[in-house]
């Protein structure tokens, strides 16, 4: 089971991501949608999910 953790300032490699499957889980943290390669990161997402992968959006920490 794997966690990876997609940062508007880092995330896992592409090929990583796609190699996603059953019981991996890929968070989306908050600000990683304006990341300017998010479109290839929404094409990998979408490979994890149809091999079994789980997504969460993390939500913005409140004060």
């Amino acid at each position: 089971m794997a966690t990876l953790i997609i940062r508007p300032d880092g995330a896992p490699a592409l090929g990583t991501v796609r190699a996603l499957g059953r019981n991996d889980m890929i968070v989306v943290a908050p600000g990683a949608p304006e990341r300017a390669d998010w479109g290839r990161f929404l094409e990998a997402i979408g490979v994890a999910i149809t091999r079994g992968a789980s997504v969460v959006h993390q939500r913005e920490a409140r004060p």
